[in-house]
């Protein structure tokens, strides 16, 4: 998308980024490309599921599945690597391949496979709703997934008939050892906004500055989030929302962030 920012939108702001280590400096690049400052406070780690035995029953039966259905980057890359390591190529993949975004089907096609269905929202909501013309009752749909994803896609399409398999294929750990400093941020007024990407990040960021909360410390920050499921988990957690993106991306929220602090100038594509 074409972020509708100019080059200095974020000029003079302190922007906390709570993605994952591995997923960081996309974020980083854009807020720097738009005169911002990152603060990278990575709160989540991906790794492999220690039992792969269901996992890797899954992998030696692909042929057997009509659809996989792939709801992120990590579980495309989770996923490819598990079967590398098993000496199963890509070739075993028959089945239709449906993803839950652009960033998510880039992954699968630079692999030199195709995709069928991908959603104009980036959410389950809406794989939902353009899966389901072309589901048929009986067909067997596998989700390679992380141990905390939603369970609203396995559970609506059970519901439409499928023989749905959950495996996980990455288990998301936090990863809590720079909350001192990243509290200590905060406390001293150097933060202006703190963005999320994901339930998961609201979640860990509430547990992991649990111990450093005081009264007020969070009024003057800016509190992003990519979308309303994200949005809401904020909410719930007592976090008082800003900005919520309407296109589910990290462009997306960049936008809607930039739109917020009325930098809007000329657009820009990176």
């Amino acid at each position: 998308m074409t972020i509708t920012g100019s080059r200095g939108a974020l000029s003079g702001k302190r922007i906390m980024v709570t993605r994952a280590k591995s997923q960081v400096r996309e974020l980083v690049e854009k807020i720097e490309h738009f005169g911002g400052e990152a603060y990278a406070f990575p709160l989540l780690k991906m790794v492999p599921p220690s039992d792969t035995s269901k996992l890797d029953k899954t992998i030696r039966q692909l042929g057997t599945y009509d659809w996989i259905v792939f709801t992120s980057v990590n579980g495309v890359r989770f996923f490819l690597e598990r079967m590398k390591m098993l000496g199963v190529g890509l070739d075993a993949i028959t089945s239709k391949l449906a993803a839950v975004g652009p960033k998510t089907a880039e992954v699968l096609i630079a692999e030199g496979l195709s995709v069928e269905v991908i959603p104009s929202d980036y959410v389950a909501e809406g794989l939902l709703s353009r899966l389901h013309d072309q589901l048929l009752p009986g067909q067997r749909v596998l989700l390679p997934r992380a141990d905390i994803a939603r369970k609203l896609l396995p559970k609506e399409l059970a519901e439409l008939g499928m023989d749905v398999t959950e495996v996980d294929v990455y288990h998301t750990v936090i990863d809590a050892q720079l909350a001192p400093e990243a509290a200590s941020q905060i406390q001293q007024g150097k933060i202006d906004v703190i963005l999320f990407t994901s339930s998961s990040t609201v979640t860990h960021f509430v547990s992991a500055l649990a111990p450093f909360e005081a009264p007020g410390w969070l009024d003057q920050v800016r509190i992003a989030c990519i979308g309303p499921i994200t949005a809401e988990t904020a909410r719930q957690h007592g976090l008082v929302v800003q900005v919520v993106a309407s296109e589910y991306t990290v462009d997306g929220l960049l936008d809607a962030l930039i739109e917020n602090l009325g930098g809007n100038s000329h657009g820009t594509n990176i």
